[in-house]
């Protein structure tokens, strides 16, 4: 069965690792979800998913909003957090399916419309390591930072 939503990994959390984590404060922009790769834009402080113009850079992963409904947008205006990835530890991400499987280890890079993609080729764009193989039709994934 394809996993779609961060919970079909074990729950809804998206940084796994003991201990705190640095996070960023910002306005949700109305699009992005939990478990999305997002920018601050610096016009108006907003989390955009990256890949989808208006921020040209990578802030972190958009954490869960026990709020809103699992696998739904933020509501625009609402202060959330951005959880900024450190080397070695354990997070959730929405990742690309880009129809075939990935194996454990694979390459994790800065995909399109706020998701991760992989590679096998591990080079400058690698900003972490596939922690459990995923099949097609998956759009989440456990990732651990470079």
């Amino acid at each position: 069965m394809a996993k779609t939503k961060i919970s079909d990994l074990g729950s809804r959390d998206i940084a796994l690792s003991a201990g705190g984590e640095v996070r960023k404060s910002a306005i949700a922009d109305g699009t992005a979800k939990p478990g999305d790769l997002v920018g601050i834009t610096d016009a108006d402080g907003k989390a955009v998913q990256m890949g989808t113009g208006g921020v040209d850079y990578y802030t972190g992963i958009l954490d869960n909003d026990y709020k809103t409904a699992e696998d739904t947008a933020i509501p625009v205006g609402t202060i959330v957090s951005i959880i900024i990835p450190r080397s070695g530890r354990l997070y959730r991400s929405k990742c690309l399916d880009f129809g075939g499987a990935a194996v454990q280890g694979a390459a994790v890079k800065l995909g399109t419309g706020g998701a991760v993609t992989f590679d096998a080729a591990i080079e400058n764009a690698t900003f972490g390591y596939l922690n459990k193989a995923i099949v097609d039709d998956d759009t989440v994934c456990e990732w651990r930072a470079k």
